[in-house]
């Protein structure tokens, strides 16, 4: 090890390269805080755009709300823009803000260990490499790790195994057997896809969702012509579509609410008229309350389910065989690739990587039980460390990207306020406050109405989702009070 980089550390070290990072870095330039490094785990620039690239895949967010407030774009091609366009934009933003000189690619984080001695950040990649930073921005977002089920004898199958986030483009599915397996946001939008071009796909799904009409159409020449020439209506189309989620969405999310409930017959009437198999009609429609699961846009999928090439397939899978899957009926499906649809570890990257704080403790070790952190962002007994998209920062009703810029901004405030010689930690008394007042109001919420989902981890506890609406997010994060926090000046540094 260099004693150089012991002795001149980063100021700031950000770890992802997605929508988290890319503001990260602007933020914190556009503040004079230019001492920075970026590494990204991957090859390229996107995090979750960059890494899912299956077929369909697109954004369930209105393209002119899922983008930086302070970076609109005229020229977005679709209401719901693909990955490759999203992909695009966010590259876009790192070019005009000349981010990549600060960026280190195929650069995977393990290891996060705080320094008591000189209070920095040692920092361990996967290739031995080691580093030193005195803060650091957990960028990386939730949806990167694949979950994968333990299915029984998967690894006798003779086929090909994908899953959605881990594609690969060199498995032709032309004129084969398929065989998706899950139900929620990846699949609806890989079926459709899938379904054009395989011999039979049949869709093993255990589970039904809430789905509603996406909406999807592709913006006119003439009108992204106005976009560009006229800022303000741009800036008008985002404030509307903002404050329809905020004011039209964001109640069904209230446990019992009335306009859940009405639009939950709505959403099954839909449904159910839009299958012509009278026996899926009933599978479809849901036994738990709109909301409590991910609530799932689509334009396409009942049209695929209603093609003679595709067979939904309800039994639940049993075991695989080297010809492929085996149901609870007994019955033998041969499929020449399955296609895994099976989300994310959402509370596995939260532990993908190895962070000590004071006293070496561990970050697994101390969310054993559950994951906690103050405004999502800060947890007591790792000074200087900070998560874009912790705990409690899902967005249920709203735009992810409103809820990032609000922790970047929170973040670097916190981080012009330790400064280089300074570490600044959340009081654990005042972590315990915010959290138990976020799960009180998350028993309000329509997630606790008793249905199983990915939202809850292992003991049931809703680590995900942020409880009120999007205005009550930025308004909590707009200030810092300093009575919850313990800041102090470091005493010593590397010799």
């Amino acid at each position: 090890m260099n004693s150089s980089i012991k002795n001149n550390p980063l100021d700031v070290l950000i770890i992802g390269m997605g929508f988290s990072g890319i503001c990260s870095a602007i933020k914190l330039i556009q503040n004079g805080i230019t001492n920075i490094q970026i590494y990204e785990k991957s090859n390229g620039i996107g995090g979750t755009w960059h890494d899912n690239i299956y077929p369909g895949a697109a954004c369930d967010v209105p393209s002119h709300l899922y983008c930086y407030s302070f970076e609109p774009n005229p020229n977005w091609s679709r209401r719901y823009a693909k990955q490759a366009e999203i992909k695009s934009y966010l590259e876009g933003c790192v070019e005009k803000y000349d981010i990549l000189k600060y960026t280190k690619f195929s650069s995977k984080v393990v290891s996060i260990i705080f320094q008591e001695q000189s209070s920095t950040w040692k920092v361990i990649f996967e290739d031995g490499n080691e580093t030193y930073t005195n803060h650091v921005i957990h960028a990386g977002g939730g949806i990167h790790k694949p979950n994968i089920p333990k299915f029984l004898d998967l690894n006798k199958f003779n086929g090909d195994i994908m899953h959605t986030a881990t594609w690969d483009n060199k498995v032709k599915l032309e004129d084969k057997s398929v065989g998706i397996i899950g139900s929620a946001a990846s699949a609806i939008q890989v079926i459709p896809e899938v379904a054009k071009i395989a011999k039979d796909l049949k869709v093993f799904q255990r589970t039904p969702n809430y789905i509603i009409p996406r909406g999807d159409r592709a913006y006119t020449a003439n009108e992204k012509k106005r976009f560009y020439k006229y800022p303000w209506l741009l800036k008008l189309l985002r404030w509307f579509l903002y404050m329809r989620l905020e004011l039209i969405t964001f109640p069904v999310i209230k446990k019992n609410s009335f306009s859940g409930k009405r639009a939950a017959k709505s959403i099954v009437k839909y449904m159910k008229s839009s299958i012509k198999n009278n026996v899926l009609r009933d599978f479809f429609e849901p036994n738990y309350s709109l909301g409590c699961k991910r609530i799932l846009l689509s334009d396409y999928l009942f049209q695929a389910i209603n093609r003679t090439n595709v067979t939904v397939v309800t039994d639940e899978i049993r075991s695989f065989d080297r010809n492929g899957i085996i149901t609870s009926n007994s019955t033998n499906h041969n499929i020449d690739v399955v296609i895994m649809a099976t989300g994310f570890d959402i509370e596995g990257h939260m532990h993908s990587i190895d962070v000590r704080g004071l006293n070496n403790i561990s970050l697994s070790e101390l969310w054993e039980d559950s994951a906690k952190a103050y405004k999502g962002s800060c947890i007591s007994g790792f000074p200087n460390f900070y998560m874009v998209t912790g705990p409690n920062t899902g967005a249920g009703t709203i735009s992810l990207v409103h809820i990032i810029e609000q922790e970047v901004n929170f973040i670097v405030r916190l981080i012009m306020k330790a400064g280089k010689n300074s570490t600044i930690e959340v009081k654990d008394e005042s972590l315990r406050k915010y959290n138990n007042l976020i799960q009180q109001k998350l028993k309000n919420t329509v997630w606790a109405s008793g249905c199983s989902s990915w939202y809850l981890d292992k003991n049931g506890n809703n680590i995900t989702l942020y409880p009120e609406h999007g205005r009550s997010f930025k308004k909590q994060l707009s200030n810092i009070n300093m009575d919850d926090f313990i800041l102090k000046t470091k005493n010593s540094t590397f010799k």
